[in-house]
């Protein structure tokens, strides 16, 4: 059964244990502190809706960006002080996004500049359109843009990440697929099927696992693999071993059958 929900910005809309959220701030969804608050909103909903398993970030099929950047209208007016303000309360919803207790999905079927690119990082898994472009502009806006700090993690190469945020270029999804930023590149067309056929996989497993798998990869990210390591194998034994969902997958696997797990 189909549910929706509606905030500013945002259309929520679940089925099935996926919930594919929609962002809507015609022309090009640009980033402004009360779509920030709205995201805030957003994120509050999901993480009190323990049915929803995974999360699909798409935008309208007629968006001329998937995620535009900053509002640059609301940059003329800052000074030191009250974008230092800004950039605490944006990093607080990003790290919230990025720290969503389920698995995250990006549907990128229009161009991700500036933070559009960095929330299509912060996604699990990221399917872009072979149409799609990303890019980071700060420099052109006489910003930093975090000088590139949210790619590290992924392992880019660290002189492709330079070159990205000192020349502010387009950067073709062919490329970032060949550098290992995107899981998928399809046309346009094919590019919500592909994120969908995922995430219903992804929400067919156990949810326990799964968001333990998600928190545990998180952690590798900041403190680096060793004790990440370690880290996911206490969670396992702490919060899996014991619980409903592990005996009934291996004793699925054991009897060759598919494990049904209470959601």
């Amino acid at each position: 059964m189909s549910e929706e929900s509606a905030f500013e910005f945002f259309h929520l809309v679940t089925n099935g244990g996926v919930a594919v959220l929609t962002i809507d701030r015609p022309p090009v969804n640009a980033l402004s502190r009360e779509l920030y608050e709205s995201l805030d909103r957003v994120i509050d909903h999901i993480e009190a809706t323990p049915a929803i398993r995974v999360v699909v970030l798409a935008c309208k099929p007629d968006a001329r960006a998937w995620v535009g950047g900053g509002d640059l209208k609301e940059f003329l007016s800052f000074t030191a002080e009250t974008r230092r303000a800004r950039h605490d309360y944006v990093e607080g919803i990003t790290d919230r996004f990025y720290n969503l207790s389920c698995p995250t999905i990006a549907a990128v079927t229009k161009p991700a500049i500036g933070g559009g690119m960095v929330f299509a990082s912060f996604c699990d898994i990221v399917v872009a359109a072979d149409t799609a472009f990303f890019s980071m502009p700060e420099v052109d806006r006489s910003l930093t843009g975090g000088a590139g700090s949210y790619f590290n993690r992924l392992n880019l190469p660290v002189s492709f990440i330079r070159e990205m945020i000192l020349t502010g270029r387009r950067l073709s999804a062919a490329e970032l697929r060949d550098v290992g930023f995107l899981n998928h590149v399809l046309p346009e067309a094919e590019v919500l099927p592909k994120a969908m056929e995922l995430a219903e996989l992804i929400a067919a497993k156990s949810s326990t696992a799964v968001r333990a798998i998600k928190q545990s990869a998180n952690l590798i990210d900041r403190i680096g693999w060793e004790k990440g390591r370690d880290a996911a194998h206490e969670v396992s034994a702490a919060r899996l071993v014991d619980g409903p969902d592990y005996r009934e997958a291996i004793s699925a696997f054991l009897e060759r059958r598919k494990p049904v797990f209470d959601h």
